[in-house]
């Protein structure tokens, strides 16, 4: 079966538009234990090249060699979130509805793209 892309952007926009969204901010308390590194980014192949084997070599441990330390970031961060319900369809009126919890990449964010 062959759709075209005008039908199958109508679908998808009458999808999008059957739903009922909140938006709501998380705060999360994070704490992380991070080491501190003596150690310049390689500037030149050559550099790169001496870090690659410094980090290669066998029997050497070249991490504890520039490790000068540890550092501790703490602090709330914000989360934003956003939860839609179907309005139309099924799973509209569910009252013990399946939820996914999906996380998204580097580089998107929760917002949907607007198809119209």
């Amino acid at each position: 079966m062959h759709f075209s892309s005008s039908i199958v952007l109508a679908i998808l926009a009458a999808t999008a538009a059957a739903k009922r969204c909140i938006n709501a901010t998380v705060p999360v308390t994070i704490s992380a234990r991070q080491g501190v590194f003596n150690l310049a980014v390689p500037q030149s192949n050559l550099e790169a090249t001496d870090f690659l084997l410094n980090q290669t070599m066998q029997g050497r441990n070249f991490t504890n060699t520039v490790l000068t330390g540890y550092n501790t970031t703490s602090g709330i961060y914000n989360i934003s979130t956003e939860f839609c319900m179907p309005t139309t369809g099924p799973g509209a009126n569910a009252t013990n509805p399946t939820v996914q919890v999906l996380t998204h990449g580097i580089g998107f964010d929760k917002t949907c793209v607007k198809t119209t």
